[in-house]
């Protein structure tokens, strides 16, 4: 929902993921692995400064609004690990989910479960 304040994390960061892209920085910060399909993003905070922070699934239609809160230091944004841009001191930038941005070829046999249970073994109880 547009203008619902969710609060402010102390962080070092925080990665903005899709379906296609959820399994590295993201994983590797806590956040779920999306099934490809899944409509929307994640978004998982790199180092927070509470033990309250947690990844939090982002529906599609809803729009996220990052606030640098410093008041001397840009940030440093980047897409796919490209640099994008620099936000400065409390400067704000918004993500939002961009539908059919990208196609992925997919192996005949080769699903998403599949290819998830190969990477990280069979879930076990």
């Amino acid at each position: 929902m547009r203008g619902a304040p969710l609060g402010e994390v102390r962080c070092d960061g925080l990665v903005a993921a899709t379906p296609a892209g959820s399994t590295g920085y993201n994983l590797a910060n806590g956040g779920p692995v999306l099934a490809w399909g899944v409509e929307g993003y994640v978004v998982s905070f790199i180092a927070p400064h509470t033990l309250t922070a947690r990844a939090l699934v982002v529906a599609p239609d809803d729009v996220l609004e990052v606030a640098n809160g410093s008041s001397e230091e840009p940030v440093e944004v980047t897409t796919d690990g490209r640099p994008a841009c620099s936000l400065g001191p409390q400067e704000r930038i918004e993500l939002h989910f961009e539908h059919s941005q990208a196609l992925l070829a997919q192996i005949p046999g080769a699903t998403f479960y599949n290819r998830l249970r190969d990477k990280f073994g069979r879930l076990a109880y």
